[in-house]
């Protein structure tokens, strides 16, 4: 994978501008593998995101540790939200291609799949701050859009 972006993020508010300035580049179908410590900011970055993309504000997005999968639906199409934590094979091929789909915990197959694939790392810092790595695959246009 290509790195694309290395960014410290200070707060929260930072975060939520990284997720809604990459919200404004998506076409729909993005794999976003979320990589990080346990409170790194992985589900609070896919709050961000989904959000974003205009999640109903009767929706709150909450962490898919125990459900395994989290569905929302946004005005630029479903999202689904998964988290490998705890699970080792979990087949995605039904909702992949055609969907944002983001995975904490991902495994690794998933990012030799040939799709548009994004990994953000996730490096605790401090209480608030946080370092993050981008990369990616068949996703040249947001490295324009993370200029």
């Amino acid at each position: 994978m290509k790195k694309i972006k290395s960014i410290q993020i200070k707060n929260e508010s930072d975060l939520q501008e990284l997720a809604e300035k990459l919200s404004k580049c998506l076409k729909g179908n993005e794999i976003f593998l979320l990589e990080g410590n346990l409170s790194a900011g992985k589900t609070t970055f896919t709050r961000y995101l989904v959000e974003s993309l205009g999640l109903s504000p009767y929706e709150n997005v909450t962490s898919p540790t125990f459900s395994i999968m989290n569905e929302y639906e946004t005005k630029k199409g479903t999202v689904y939200h998964l988290d490998f934590y705890r699970v080792k094979d979990f087949d995605i091929s039904d909702i992949v291609g055609n969907h944002i789909v983001l995975v904490e915990w991902p495994s690794e197959y998933i990012e030799e799949m040939d799709l548009p694939v994004v990994k953000i790392k996730f490096e605790i810092l401090s209480d608030n701050e946080r370092f993050i790595e981008i990369f990616g695959k068949n996703v040249n246009y947001l490295e324009e859009c993370l200029k």
